[in-house]
């Protein structure tokens, strides 16, 4: 072969080598490197999303039980306040039939009266109203009349 045409060949060898290394390999290395990174960010990606998942589903849960618990509470005073003011009217009702004339007991219109939540002034003189009143009839109609006003009835 010709001198010439060995060098030529031996040039294109070392320039296709030269461009390869200088040229197609640092592309090929940085798509991998990229590819790398992608591939990292989307796996972090999943891992917040699944963390963000499961964070939102225990604060669903602990805001519904928070919410059962407040209505479990609300249900438990409304039955409260429904037996008190079934209470109060039953006892409403024991005080009205024990002010008349006809069912008059003065010793308990005194427990009555001791057990309301009237001031202790109010209390001794409606007391002394009913001790005074004995058995007459409009004594006690006088009674009567004094504690239904003081107690609202």
């Amino acid at each position: 072969m010709n001198r010439n045409v060995i060098i030529a060949l031996i040039a294109v060898v070392v320039i296709g080598g030269g461009y390869y290394q200088f040229s197609m390999k640092p592309a090929k290395e940085a798509a991998a490197m990229a590819q790398k990174a992608a591939d990292d960010a989307a796996a972090a990606a999943k891992v917040a999303a699944d963390d963000a998942a499961a964070a939102a589903k225990k604060a669903a849960d602990d805001a519904a039980a928070a919410a059962a618990a407040t209505a479990a509470a609300a249900a438990d005073a409304a039955a409260a306040t429904t037996t008190a003011m079934s209470d109060a009217t039953a006892a409403m009702g024991d005080a009205m039939a024990m002010l008349t004339t006809a069912a008059w007991d003065s010793v308990k219109v005194n427990a009555m009266i001791a057990a309301s939540a009237l001031d202790d002034a109010t209390k001794a003189t409606l007391k002394g109203l009913v001790d005074a009143a004995g058995t007459d009839t409009a004594k006690i109609g006088e009674a009567i009349t004094a504690i239904k006003t003081a107690m609202k009835m």
